[in-house]
């Protein structure tokens, strides 16, 4: 599970994932996100999955805005706060639109893009 999580100085938490990801590991990449941004006192993530080979079904696609609300109370924090702009490659722009359908559903603040100045520009809006 290749992946990088920091905080950037322009106020915002980046996450960058490369190569395989399945449920289980982006739940533990949730976590660490959740932690650092309480950490940071920063609710704006962005999401870097250009270079991530996706494999969750829609089932799982489904099921990670639920638990993420559910990591967010055990630590206590606000999912509803969060800001999250999610980059990914134009082939899964599909699938992760569906995700965001489900998660706005849900009371999440997620938008998907394919390019990562438009995802940026969005995430940092007042």
């Amino acid at each position: 599970m290749p992946y990088t999580l920091n905080y950037e100085e322009a106020g915002f938490i980046r996450l960058f994932y490369e190569g395989d990801a399945n449920l289980k590991e982006m739940k533990a990449v949730i976590a660490q996100g959740v932690a650092l941004a309480e950490e940071k006192d920063c609710v704006r993530v962005l999401s870097d999955f250009r270079a991530m080979k996706l494999n969750l079904s829609m089932m799982d696609l489904f099921s990670i805005p639920r638990n993420q609300i559910s990591q967010s109370k055990e630590l206590n924090i606000p999912f509803y706060k969060f800001r999250r702009a999610v980059v990914v490659p134009k082939a899964d722009f599909e699938n992760y639109k569906f995700f965001e359908n489900v998660a706005v559903n849900r009371s999440h603040q997620v938008k998907i893009f394919t390019d990562p100045e438009d995802a940026i520009s969005w995430l940092l809006q007042k």
